[in-house]
């Protein structure tokens, strides 16, 4: 019971926690030594092994499939004394598993997450005539990151161990450094401040366009990763386009979306799509422009307009473009 107890405080505590900061990334794979303690529960072992907590050290690797989900392979070892059957007057434990992450508030330096796992558990140097020397192990806990850098957390762990044949009730306490590398790089807004004279007087309101000819002009709108939403900064260049369709109704256009190329064909599809469908429906919505005179279309990652290969091509590859054919007006 003061396990359990234990286990249920830390898991309050670190759900209690925010600070914003982004640092857990999409995509990325992960490496964590660590050290800490083991505690038995008290029955455990017969009269001939001592029960006395002891020490543990291992290693976590895992992959994080999104920002919040991530899976983890795991080794430890957990050395104990005996009283009198082994020569070297010590039994070995090792522990291994796979366990699912589910981290809450990823986009902060101070990353709370929990854990729930299967594996297995073998017993080295036990008597033949002793319990099973390996058993099913289930565990379940919580723990925390805390990022010093981009790549590198501090991180604390608590895992209720769960052996079976008979069941018992042991607890593992961990410190350890996580290294992460790779994963989606997170957009981030860096203001620079140039020395500039003072700004002109505004100018004069420009003459709205006027169509002469038939050609294609695009329509630039970028979007955040894994958005649909249309930011603020891109709502005059909508609102304009739409100004034009008011004063020519005989103009329509094809709203084109576009993805990099993180993640698969289909989500980028229905992704791009979704950018388009956005667009569309600001200019119904808030220009009321009829429907029928915007086609939206999703195109995925099909047609880059820069190298997937770094995070400046990828963001400008997340954009959606509107496509005019006009006539000529004289």
């Amino acid at each position: 019971m003061r396990k359990v107890v234990m286990l249920a405080v830390a898991v309050i505590l670190l759900a209690c926690v925010t600070i914003a900061q982004a640092e857990v990334k999409a995509g990325s794979f992960s490496v964590t030594p660590f050290i800490g303690g083991y505690i038995f529960e008290g029955n455990e072992f017969d009269k001939d092994v001592s029960n006395e907590d002891t020490y543990a050290a291992g290693l976590r690797a895992g992959y994080n499939f999104t920002e919040n989900i991530g899976m983890e392979g795991f080794f430890n070892y957990v050395p104990w004394n005996n009283k009198d059957w082994n020569d070297d007057n010590e039994v070995e434990l090792f522990g291994y598993g796979l366990e699912c992450l589910y981290h809450f508030m990823p986009d902060s330096r101070f990353v709370p997450f929990l854990a729930f796992g299967v594996g297995g558990i073998h017993y080295d140097a036990l008597p033949e005539d002793s319990a099973n020397h390996d058993k099913l192990a289930l565990d379940y806990g919580a723990g925390v990151k805390l990022f010093v850098t981009d790549n590198v957390a501090l991180r604390a762990d608590v895992r209720h161990v769960i052996p079976f044949s008979d069941r018992y009730n042991n607890l593992l306490y961990t410190l350890g450094i996580t290294f992460a590398f790779g994963g989606a790089e997170k957009e981030k807004i860096v203001e620079v401040k140039v020395d500039e004279p003072p700004p002109p007087p505004p100018p004069e309101p420009a003459p709205k366009p006027v169509i002469i000819e038939k050609g294609r002009q695009t329509l630039d709108v970028k979007f955040d990763f894994d958005k649909a939403t249309i930011k603020e900064d891109y709502s005059k260049d909508i609102d304009d386009l739409a100004s034009v369709m008011q004063d020519y109704p005989e103009v329509n256009v094809v709203i084109e979306g576009h993805t990099d190329n993180v993640g698969n064909d289909e989500y980028n599809k229905k992704l791009s799509q979704a950018r388009a469908e956005a667009v569309k429906k600001y200019m119904v919505e808030k220009a009321g422009i009829d429907a029928n005179r915007i086609d939206a279309q999703g195109f995925g990652e099909e047609r880059p307009i820069d190298s997937n290969e770094t995070q400046e091509g990828r963001a400008k590859n997340r954009r959606v473009e509107a496509a005019v054919d006009y006539i000529i007006k004289r």
